[in-house]
């Protein structure tokens, strides 16, 4: 599956401001394999976002949480932001076992303090994690308000794409991955295939 892994966009409204906030893991998104212009390469990335149930901005239908959310490539080689956060949020660094095929889906609901701080591009000012850490001993863990929103771009309907903020579906179609299965034509074997899946092993995360 597209979120077992191994070995920001424009706005209107003000971004949050800097400081340390609980978060609660409430989005986990395949972005699917994404080329980069600055590097020159392609790899594999995957969007994680947090509710930060302390901030709320008012929308049309009412109050919602504040959200920030983070690009990482899709790998916890000893080199990667992704192991190096995940690490930091659970208070340890991974087993061997975990670095084998550590299903993400673990970081679903899951709590974390994060630092933000602003940068300033082409006049905008954004609003960036710069850390994660584990929860002080005692502090009360989060709980989403909100459903958390999870696509494994391997598996899951492309149909999904429609209830996802516009500049995450934007992100996904532009992908190798995305390009891929809408051209690929799906045999009814495929689809068997698919409807016997049996999930994922959990690790505790």
């Amino acid at each position: 599956m597209g979120l077992v892994v191994n070995g920001s966009s424009a706005s209107t409204i003000d971004p949050i401001e800097e400081g340390t906030y609980l978060g609660v893991c409430s989005m986990l998104i395949d972005l699917g394999m994404q080329y980069s212009e600055q590097y020159k390469n392609k790899s594999k990335k995957v969007l994680i976002g947090w509710e930060i149930p302390e901030e709320t901005i008012e929308l049309d239908d009412g109050p919602h949480p504040r959200t920030i959310s983070k690009t990482y490539t899709a790998s916890l080689n000893e080199r990667a932001s992704l192991r190096a956060d995940l690490a930091a949020w659970r208070g340890r660094d991974f087993t061997d076992a975990e670095l084998a095929a550590f299903d993400l889906h673990n970081i679903i609901g899951a709590s974390c303090l994060i630092n933000i701080i602003h940068s300033t591009r082409d006049g905008k000012t954004y609003a960036n994690i710069s850390s994660i850490m584990a929860l002080p001993k005692g502090m009360a863990k989060g709980k989403l308000s909100e459903p958390a929103i999870v696509f494994d771009l391997d598996t899951d309907p492309l149909e999904a794409l429609d209830k996802m903020p516009k500049w995450i579906a934007e992100r996904i179609k532009k992908s190798e991955t995305y390009q891929e299965r809408i051209t690929a034509p799906v045999t009814g074997a495929e689809l068997h295939e698919l409807s016997d899946e049996v999930g994922y092993v959990e690790l505790p995360f």
